[in-house]
């Protein structure tokens, strides 16, 4: 068994295990599904004083910054390097109305929708486009793209996030300048 690292966003306190909601998004992942919405959605259907123990195979840190937006605290700990555990449960002042739909939804405008193709197309058609395009653009995908970024790096290329909502993000690709 590996070593228990923790990364703490906010202390976990005693929970009563019959208010604890378990979601196991780890085989999806790995099969290149994206759980998203069923994640935000079991969050933001919490009822007050209950806790989402979520288990992923990576620190969702896009998720983590839009949950704490939304009005939870979090709790993240690595048990392993494909094994993450994330409590989230509500503050006491939540998020108002008008602020999550500002946050709901990713403004598609001039972006290039890459958020429903199925892996590894998304990444496919970005390294195309930044083989062909001497020009920046922006992508919308269902989440921040974290193995992109090294092949973006290899070819001088930088990412750099816009928007992030619950239906995706919102990332700008920029050439290299010279």
């Amino acid at each position: 068994m590996t070593s228990r690292e923790e990364t703490t966003v906010t202390p976990l306190p005693e929970f009563d295990p019959e208010r604890i909601y378990e979601l196991d998004v780890r085989e999806t992942l790995r099969a290149g599904g994206e759980p998203r919405t069923e994640i935000v959605a079991a969050a933001d259907g919490l009822p007050e004083g209950h806790v989402l123990h979520l288990r992923t195979t990576f620190r969702p840190e896009p998720l983590l910054r839009l949950l704490e937006r939304r009005g939870f605290h979090l709790h993240t700990a690595m048990f392993g390097e494909d094994d993450w555990s994330t409590w989230c449960w509500k503050t006491l002042a939540p998020s108002t109305p008008a602020q999550l739909r500002a946050i709901n939804s990713v403004t598609t405008d001039d972006a290039e929708d890459l958020r429903l193709l199925p892996p590894p197309e998304p990444m496919l058609r970005i390294l195309e486009r930044i083989g062909t395009d001497s020009a920046g653009f922006d992508v919308l995908l269902p989440f921040y793209p974290e193995p992109l970024v090294p092949l973006l790096i290899d070819a001088a290329w930088s990412i750099t996030m816009v928007e992030e909502a619950s239906d995706g993000v919102r990332v700008r690709l920029s050439p290299p300048t010279n």
